[in-house]
Parts: C-alpha cells; structure tokens; sequence
C-alpha cells in the first residue's frame, strides 16, 4: 500500500466515492425518521389542536385538564401580519406564555424569556433580510408590534416565514388578542384519536379537536426512491471492491518471489497481500463514510434553509450504522482477495490461510 501510494490513492477514491453517496442516502433515511418519530425537534410539540366555538377559555382549560392523558395545553394564536412599507404577509404567532412556555426548536440563539422577545423562522429572516438580535415592526390589522428576535426556530409550515412569541408578550402590545386555539401535548403512550373522540364528546360538539399532520408523512415517498439508490450504489461498492482487490492481487504477485526469498511462507505471503488490500479497504470505507456523514448533515441543511425551514434539521445515521458499513466492506475485501492470493502464492487451498491466522 505504502509503495505504491499513487495507485492505493485512486483505488481509496474510486471506492469512497459510492460509499460516500450511500452516507448520504442513509443521512436522509435518519432525518425522515427524525421527522417522522420526533416532530417536537422540529417545532411541533403538540400532536393535537384544540379551538372552542362558544366555549369560554376557562370552561376550556378545565375541560383540558381533565384528562390524564394530556401533560400540556397552550394556549395560542396565529395573526396575518405585515412589516411597513412591504405587500408580503407572513404569520404572526403567539402560544404559550412565559410562566409557561412553548418547547419550540430553538436551532440558533434562544428561546423568548422576556418581554417583546420573539422567534422567526429562516422564511421570515430571508423575506426581511434581518438576523437574530434584531428589532422588527410589524402590524396586525393596523396595531403595531415591535418584537426583539431572540432566536431561530425551526419552521415546517408557512414556509417558514412565522414569528412566534408567547402570547402574553402579544397581549401586552394589543390587549385584544386571544386565543383561538389550544395546543395539545399528549403524554407518552396516549393514543390521539381515543383523546380527540372523548373532548368532542365531553364538550359535545363545542370543542374542534385535530390531529396535527405528520411533517414526514409527505415525504415518506422518498424511502422508496432511498431504497432503490442505496442498491445501486451497493452494486457500483461492489464493482469497485472487485476492481480494487484484483488490482491490489496484481500488485503484491510481483512481490510474492521477494517474500520467498526473505523466507515467508505461502500462508504468510497470503496474509501480507489479504492485510495489503484490508487496508486500502478500510482506509476508503473511513473516508467515504466521514465525508458522508459531513455531506449529508451540509445537503440536507442547505434544503431545509432554501425551503424556509432553516439549517439544524439534519440528522447523521447511527454510529452503529456506519461502523457496520466499513466492517461489511473490511470483511467482503479480505474474503473476496483469500482466493486469488492464495493462487498467486502457489497455494490453492484458502482454507491453510485461515489455520494458520
């Protein structure tokens, strides 16, 4: 490997490329998950919304808090908004309250602590060209907000151009907003559709209960479309693992006189040569599948920023995963070159090398 470094380099490159693009397949895999089982990382920790029709607020929050399986309500509120001397609208939202927060995904500074503080989306912070730690103006129906953007949060809908803040800061700038709704969070296990049928019915009828759409669920087409690229690009790791392997033979059976002469065995001679191509295996495995993971997390971050829902929603595969991709490609490697080593060493019985290991 060593004294041929030009050769071992384009053979690591020719066999990282795919392996590379496989990471990178795997990457999105691992992120549909995230979208799919954790959609409170991505801003949506309410997996029901609540909104009364004739139902006072109080005769709601008891309603709500009569049912075990619901560990958090909050209420909110989302606004048409416009900033001044501009045509295009985007949502103004306030939910929960400082005494008692909303978890939003918070991907860049923090979340809202104090008055006037507020989040925006990547949307918003691209639609009015301002970064976090700025102040923004903005009107509802006429009424003025001025809000301190404290942070991005991670945005799936409206593409991405919301600002949300707890709505007693909301209500202490235009004490006629309330809310129109109530964010359901439900405590593990609790099945959504037996909680949405008994509020609609302990309310009868005066309570709109909806389940929150899935941000994934759109996207689960492209597990297929992962499917078919991760086996393509398995077949074209394969090719270049033979490619590489009958390279690395070729090499070494120039020097299998030079191992006898020093006096190395058949079963040694073997050995050096199946270690030889182990390494140049292993040594693009490592490459392709660091400069995937870092591929990956850069793609998909740099889609979720020019769809408006921001940088911070890509997620790496398992470590797990990635050490069985470069053990399956180690191991293929050596047991693919044991043959052919064993025929360039004059000894056609593989099964001698693996005694003598």
């Amino acid at each position: 490997m060593l004294h041929r470094p030009a050769r071992s380099a384009a053979a690591v490159a020719r066999l990282a490329l795919p392996i590379l693009m496989i990471t990178v397949a795997l990457g999105t895999w691992a992120t549909l998950d995230r979208f799919e089982h954790h959609p409170e990382q991505l801003g949506q920790a309410g997996a029901l919304t609540a909104r009364p029709n004739g139902l006072t607020d109080d005769a709601v929050r008891r309603l709500l808090a009569d049912r075990p399986e619901i560990a958090a309500a909050h209420p909110g509120v989302e606004l048409p908004a416009l900033v001044p001397v501009q045509s295009q609208s985007f949502t103004l939202r306030g939910i929960g309250t400082t005494a008692d927060p909303y978890p939003f995904a918070v991907a860049e500074g923090r979340a809202p602590a104090g008055p006037d503080e507020a989040l925006a989306g990547q949307g918003l912070l691209d639609l009015l060209h301002i970064e976090v730690g700025h102040w923004v103006r903005v009107t509802v129906g006429g009424t003025p907000h001025i809000l301190h953007i404290v942070g991005r949060s991670i945005e799936t809908g409206h593409g991405g151009r919301v600002i949300s803040a707890p709505l007693d800061v909301l209500r202490a700038q235009d004490a006629s907003v309330r809310p129109s709704y109530y964010s359901l969070t439900l405590r593990p296990g609790a099945d959504r559709a037996a909680v949405r049928g008994a509020l609609t019915e302990e309310s009868h009828g005066a309570l709109e209960v909806r389940e929150v759409a899935d941000p994934g669920a759109e996207l689960s087409p492209v597990r297929g479309v992962i499917i078919g690229l991760v086996s393509v690009l398995a077949l074209i790791a394969l090719a270049e693992l033979s490619t590489a392997v009958g390279s690395g033979i070729r090499d070494h059976a120039r020097d299998m006189r030079a191992y006898r002469a020093v006096g190395l065995t058949p079963q040694q001679s073997v050995a050096t040569v199946v270690t030889g191509v182990g390494l140049v295996v292993l040594a693009a495995a490592v490459v392709g599948v660091t400069a995937g993971v870092f591929a990956s997390d850069w793609l998909i971050d740099l889609q979720g920023g020019s769809s408006g829902v921001g940088a911070g929603i890509a997620q790496s595969p398992p470590v797990t995963v990635l050490f069985l991709i470069v053990g399956v490609c180690v191991a293929v490697a050596v047991a693919v070159s044991v043959l052919p080593a064993s025929r360039a060493a004059g000894d056609r019985n593989p099964r001698m090398l693996l005694n003598a290991q």
